[in-house]
């Protein structure tokens, strides 16, 4: 994680101009820190992701519809983000577009992740698939 202290020429301050929001549906929030309030017994992810180079935090609704109320406040399962562009934090309003193809299958369960299947439509195995699988299969073993 980065951090920074402006110094002026002799004492040093804390803080800064960091955080900016400029393309987002957010109101008034401060530039110099962000801050999160919530619902006492959620959970709240906030944290920088190295692999990702963001910091994400969970995004925030209200379980009672009471948005203007913090103690309502509980994640909604997606993630908003903090890219460090230009020397500054851009606030990202959707850190992920995952699509999930839901067509023909259980609303709450999608679509599994899956390989390339081995059988045709009729049900016959393709041999040449299968053994392919079955070579990359023994050598994610040694």
């Amino acid at each position: 994680m980065k951090y920074y202290i402006l110094t002026s020429a002799v004492n040093p301050f804390f803080g800064g101009d960091i955080f900016k929001y400029t393309s987002d549906s957010l109101r008034n929030r401060s530039t110099h820190r962000v801050q999160l309030e919530f619902k006492k017994d959620a959970r709240v992810l906030a944290n920088y992701i190295p692999d990702l180079d963001m910091i994400l935090i969970d995004h925030l609704i209200s379980e009672t519809d009471e948005p203007d109320n913090p103690w309502t406040l509980i994640p909604d399962g997606d993630n908003e983000a903090f890219k460090w562009e230009k020397g500054k934090w851009v606030h990202i309003d959707k850190a992920f577009d995952f699509k999930i193809d839901m067509q023909g299958v259980d609303p709450y369960l999608g679509n599994p992740p899956m390989g390339e299947p081995l059988r045709d439509r009729n049900g016959n195995i393709n041999q040449q698939k299968l053994d392919t699988q079955a070579e990359k299969n023994k050598r994610k073993g040694e």
